[in-house]
């Protein structure tokens, strides 16, 4: 994913979008622009982690 996106789904109060993490669910709560990583929460638990951009990518319902 690019941060460019990344920022507009953290922004967006669009809840259409469905982010994964290694084919898991996630929301993205923060994108840190210096290193290219992302702060996401899992939707099945609450763990929390921060992951590359690289590997998010999303769907739509």
């Amino acid at each position: 994913m690019q941060l460019r996106r990344a920022a507009e789904i953290v922004n967006s109060e669009d809840k259409n979008v469905i982010v994964y993490y290694k084919q898991n669910p996630v929301t993205i709560e923060s994108v840190d622009n210096n290193i290219g990583t992302a702060y996401v929460k899992s939707l099945h638990g609450n763990t929390r982690f921060e992951v590359d951009l690289e590997q998010l990518s999303e769907m739509y319902k």
